[in-house]
């Protein structure tokens, strides 16, 4: 590789090691530790920044003219920035291989347009990952797009016989079967499994391509196939698609049964099918699932026990929010709770070398299907943990704007007491320091969940990599609808909900984001105000620009009242020097 593309690995990489906070506590120590990171990150991130504008993007303009070697060294360096287990940069990943696309395109290289079709379809997966847990109307095109890469290559197939290059036609049936991972509809991706399965064990395509790896295929299809079982309970398989669905997870049971160290991974589809199927009952399956919870071991983080003491564990809660008669069992309950804290141990030690990919798709299981009810911990006090310790540097931002936050709110209480009485559970508490204190804890914690929606997607590591692409840009908006709607599913955070879905759009309504949201609608407008200026603030504010200016520029993004408050010079002065600190 070239030593721009080293470097930048290099800066990368460092830049995670420094992001990851789980080596200290939450204490003036390690807030000191974060400030010394945060500088050294925006180092390296300006670096990074200089090292794609002078010498990869302009690679990738001049790539028609590009030699043979130029071409190898970009692929390498995609690789190591995608390996599908640290996820160091999926972006940068994709515009390698979308340009290398378009380049084969044009010289008509049907081999290599293949190969790029399946590598730039992997790229939209993994981008698409992203996005899990949000709102199906909104992420569907992301996934839509990967799905057209992997159906192209797919459909390659016909001209099965005449590539001579069987690498080739190991990308054409990779293609085939990944096409599901882009599909959302359990139905239709039952459907695509069973069309691989006839054709991977078909003598005919075997005999063409008898190099390629048919039994790895196998199995790796009937895995996939194992994990759409859900759709098993819903009565609309044909007797092919169900018999497959069957045998697929039999297939993946049958060598684990036997170990003595089994993969819970490929254990528990068969249990959970006989469960859908009727063979078992809720309560046997429950057990089952208790005893491979109580297995696991909390210390390898292996992927077998981090599925037994992390999946498992919402799972479990997810059986019991669907059944009243479960949750009337106080003995299933106390194990929920003893399978959450568990879970949160693992989740709160887990040493980010092991692979962040797989730690962050728990994350989004966790953040999307956490069960909030009497007995277990709440939503509120597990996802503030999981903020305290995994947002990193985001962290810092956050103790940034719940002091200047805290300062706003109180001079507004001065000047009027009953400025944030259109909030419900604000305006029921009548003694008035009470009520004033009730405001601070308030907006400290609209403070901290303003960004809550980040923590599920995974893109703080990429936002201090370097400036995020435009389609990675679209993704980040939408924390704002996946911070709302996870917030807003719980009774210990949905008076945090607004804040979250607000604080990006202007007061005006003229722009900003999310579309929806309207603030004049909202019971919560007097903080969300409150919480978009502050969080502007400290976004932008670099020490050397003039906040009048800064703030006076912006006059349609801001509430009125707040934009006053700000031209005077004492409250501007204390700002500032929040700000500074």
């Amino acid at each position: 590789m070239q030593e721009y593309q080293l470097k930048y690995i290099s800066n990368t990489k460092e830049i995670a090691a420094l992001l990851d906070v789980s080596k200290g506590e939450d204490n003036e120590t390690e807030k000191i530790r974060r400030l010394a990171a945060k500088e050294k990150i925006d180092v390296l991130r300006k670096e990074n920044i200089d090292l794609l504008d002078r010498y990869f993007f302009s690679c990738l303009d001049e790539l028609h003219a590009a030699s043979a070697d130029t071409i190898r060294e970009l692929e390498e360096f995609g690789d190591v920035l995608m390996d599908w287990t640290s996820n160091l940069d999926c972006g940068i990943y994709l515009l390698i291989h979308e340009s290398l696309l378009t380049l084969y395109r044009f010289r008509k290289d049907r081999n290599k347009i293949i190969k790029e079709l399946y590598k730039v379809g992997m790229g939209m997966y993994y981008r698409s990952r992203t996005v899990q847990g949000i709102s199906a109307n909104l992420t569907n095109s992301l996934y839509f797009e990967g799905e057209m890469m992997f159906s192209e290559a797919a459909s390659y197939l016909k001209y099965f016989a005449e590539i001579d290059d069987e690498e080739t036609k190991g990308y054409i049936i990779r293609s085939l079967a990944n096409t599901a991972i882009c599909v959302r509809d359990l139905k239709k991706k039952v459907e695509i499994g069973l069309r691989v399965l006839k054709i991977i064990q078909d003598p005919y395509y075997r005999q063409l391509a008898p190099t390629l790896p048919w039994d790895v295929f196998l199995q790796r299809t009937h895995q996939q196939m194992s994990s759409n079982r859900a759709i098993m309970s819903r009565g609309n398989l044909s007797a092919d698609e169900l018999a497959a669905m069957l045998e697929s997870c039999q297939y993946v049971f049958e060598p684990e049964a036997h170990k003595g160290d089994p993969n819970v991974r490929w254990l528990w589809p068969y249990y959970e099918m006989e469960y859908s199927c009727g063979f078992v009952d809720i309560d046997t399956t429950l057990d089952r699932m208790e005893h491979l919870i109580l297995e696991a071991d909390e210390q390898t983080f292996n992927p077998s026990d981090m599925y037994a003491a992390c999946q498992l564990p919402i799972y479990y809660g997810t059986l019991l929010r669907r059944n009243k008669n479960l949750r009337n069992r106080p003995k299933r309950l106390r194990f929920l709770k003893q399978a959450y804290d568990k879970m949160m141990r693992i989740i709160m030690s887990y040493p980010f070398a092991e692979g962040i990919d797989y730690f962050n798709y728990l994350m989004v299981l966790i953040i999307t299907d956490y069960y909030e009810t009497e007995g277990v911990p709440s939503y509120l006090e597990t996802t503030t943990k999981l903020l305290h310790k995994l947002s990193g540097i985001s962290y810092l931002r956050s103790l940034k704007i719940q002091k200047i936050a805290v300062y706003l709110c109180g001079i507004l209480m001065n000047e009027d007491a009953s400025f944030f009485d259109d909030i419900p559970f604000i305006a029921e508490e009548t003694d008035p320091e009470k009520k004033k204190e009730l405001v601070y804890r308030y907006g400290e914690n609209c403070a901290l969940y303003c960004d809550f929606g980040l923590l599920k997607m995974n893109m703080e590591r990429l936002t201090h990599t370097r400036n995020l692409l435009d389609k990675e840009y679209e993704i980040f908006q939408l924390h704002t609808v996946s911070g709302h709607d996870d917030l807003a599913a719980r009774e210990s955070t949905r008076i945090y909900a607004d804040c979250a879905y607000g604080h990006h759009a202007w007061y005006s309504g003229s722009g900003g984001y999310p579309e929806g949201y309207v603030r004049g609608d909202s019971a919560y407008r007097q903080m969300t105000d409150v919480i978009a200026m502050v969080s502007y603030l400290v976004e932008n504010y670099d020490g050397s620009r003039n906040i009048k200016e800064l703030i006076d520029t912006e006059k349609r993004r801001f509430s009125p009242i707040l934009i006053a408050l700000m031209m005077d010079d004492d409250h501007l002065q204390t700002v500032k020097t929040l700000l500074d600190q």
